[in-house]
This record gives C-alpha cells, sequence and structure tokens, in this order.
C-alpha cells in the first residue's frame, strides 16, 4: 500500500507506523469527494517479537534509500519519516 509516513513509534517491542494513504485508488476517491481535507491516516504495525514480522521490518528498512548510514535502529525508523513508500497490507491494522 502506497503511504507517506507521518510519525514512527516504538512502544514494547512494537514498531507503529502512522501514514497517509496516498494509493492511487484513496486518491481518486478524495478527487471524486473533492475533499483534500479527508485523507485518511493509517497504521501498520510491526511486532519485533515475532520472527517473520521483525524479519519483513529489517528487510524493508534495508531496502530504503534514506536509511543508508544509519547507526542504529532509532535513525533508520526516524529517517523514513515523511517519505512516501510502499508498506506491506498485511500488517495494517483495522480499528
Amino acid at each position: 500500500m502506497d503511504v507517506e509516513i507521518l510519525s514512527v513509534e516504538v512502544n514494547k517491542g512494537i514498531v507503529y507506523f502512522y501514514c497517509n494513504d496516498v494509493s492511487d485508488e484513496n486518491l481518486r476517491r478524495l478527487e471524486r469527494m473533492r475533499d483534500d481535507a479527508a485523507e485518511e491516516e493509517v497504521v501498520f504495525s510491526f511486532d519485533t517479537h515475532d520472527p517473520k514480522a521483525f524479519q519483513i521490518l529489517r528487510a524493508w528498512l534495508h531496502n530504503q534509500k534514506i536509511t543508508k548510514g544509519s547507526a542504529t535502529w532509532g535513525e533508520a525508523l526516524q529517517s523514513v519519516v515523511g517519505t512516501i513508500t510502499v508498506l506491506p497490507k498485511k500488517f495494517r491494522e483495522w480499528n
């Protein structure tokens, strides 16, 4: 899913990405509604205690050009804030 990352939070080993949905489908819907202020905010969570989720998060961070040169996980996570990227729908929270 195409998203713009607004912020990142780490809480008890779970990494939360707070994002705006910038997928073509959502942008077309906003255009039909003619309402630019109604961007859909979505949340993705990666539980780093789960080895598979941790591996996916690690690979995703490694593939982001902006994280190159980051010395710590915190630096890498903060460097993606403000970027437009693709996050796996599997990790989206549906509230």
